[in-house]
């Protein structure tokens, strides 16, 4: 049981890079999923929620205004998800007591834990949740993808942006393939543009929310990449000005 888990048995930063660049290395499928919040609700449906308690969360009512890259009720991405957590290399979860992601307490590690108990779903490596933050001002993590010269793909609503700070200094970083990705029913298009570009690169950034779990699993089991679920680093690095 996760719940029984404590903060200091998950792994750190270092650990995760280190597991990231061994996958490159090996040129071995791997994938790094996160859950949070938005996760827990997506997977809260129908098992630990009623779908009636899950549509009334603000969390969702944003999501059904279109603001998250998902609308619920959908099963669809609830038991992919599952599936994705069950194989995945790497689960993120909640350390006890977060506080850098915002929402409720009750919607943070404590309803992981109910989730995955519904479930009986027990990762066997599990880091924290936050680590893609902690990436984006770790040199180490971009050391890494640079010291292996690991050719980049991202999906993302900000490729674009991310693409031109990552080619620059004082990352230097090779990246080969951008694709957009807005919304879930974008999900097996996205796929087979990865599968169709194959050969141009070797480790994938997924940001793009709740969906960066299934797409993440899914580039690692149908494509053979290594594909970390990157949440809002790619946002946040592409905002960060040229000097």
């Amino acid at each position: 049981m996760i719940a029984t888990i404590k903060d200091e048995e998950l792994l750190d930063k270092d650990e995760v890079i280190a597991r990231i660049r061994a996958a490159i290395a090996d040129k071995r499928p791997f994938a790094l999923v996160r859950i949070g919040d938005g996760e827990n609700f997506i997977l809260s449906q129908d098992t630990v929620y009623t779908m009636d308690q899950v549509l009334h969360q603000l969390w969702v009512k944003e999501a059904n205004k279109g603001r998250k890259g998902v609308q619920l009720p959908n099963i669809d991405i609830r038991d992919r998800m599952v599936k994705a957590i069950k194989e995945a290399d790497i689960v993120g979860v909640l350390a006890h007591g977060d506080r850098t992601i915002r929402a409720h307490p009750n919607h943070k590690r404590v309803l992981t834990n109910q989730i995955f108990n519904h479930f009986k779903l027990k990762p066997e490596i599990l880091c924290n949740a936050i680590v893609n933050r902690e990436f984006i001002h770790y040199s180490s993590f971009w050391a890494m993808l640079h010291e292996e010269g690991a050719r980049l793909a991202l999906v993302s609503r900000w490729a674009g942006g991310m693409k031109q700070r990552l080619i620059s200094p004082p990352y230097h970083l090779n990246v080969t393939c951008t694709l957009p990705f807005e919304r879930f029913e974008m999900m097996e298009e996205t796929l087979a543009q990865l599968e169709e570009r194959k050969d141009t690169y070797d480790v994938v950034l997924c940001s793009c929310g709740v969906n960066a779990v299934v797409l993440s699993h899914q580039i690692a089991k149908r494509i053979g990449k290594v594909a970390i679920d990157f949440g809002i680093g790619t946002q946040i690095i592409s905002s960060i000005p040229l000097k």
